[in-house]
């Protein structure tokens, strides 16, 4: 009897330290994108996408890659390379929330959350603000 609470305890014991791996590593931090260059592991980076003459999104439908350059609230600016389909409000959509690791100056992004722009036109976007600071 006492093997069978031994082998029940260690079964629920490894199941839980799976299951905690498992949500930690799905748990990915909001930062800035100086910050996501510093920290060297997954992250999620917010911010307005680029569409200017020399910040043009490209998707390639060989390679199934979306290559854009996002702005967070900091003005700073970052390629992102989305590699899946390109998601159905991408050319509308003001802003995004780009998942991954960044390599090369460049965040590669394995999920991609686009904010739809017909949801929240009334709302005033942190990337439009001025920054006020006192010196």
């Amino acid at each position: 009897m006492k093997t069978a609470y031994i082998i029940a305890a260690l079964v629920i014991s490894i199941a839980l330290g799976f299951t905690m791996w498992a949500f930690s590593s799905a748990m990915t931090p909001y930062v800035t994108i100086t910050q996501a260059r510093k920290i060297g592991t997954a992250v999620q980076v917010r911010g307005k996408i680029i569409r200017d003459a020399t910040h043009v999104p490209q998707y390639d439908i060989n390679e199934k890659a979306l290559r854009f350059w996002i702005e967070d609230a900091n003005k700073d600016r970052i390629e992102v390379i989305y590699k899946g389909a390109k998601p159905e409000a991408f050319d509308s959509a003001p802003e995004t929330a780009a998942r991954g690791v960044i390599r090369d100056a460049k965040l590669y992004s394995d999920s991609l959350v686009v904010k739809c722009p017909s949801k929240y036109e009334s709302n005033e976007s942190p990337y439009d603000k001025k920054a006020t600071r006192k010196a």
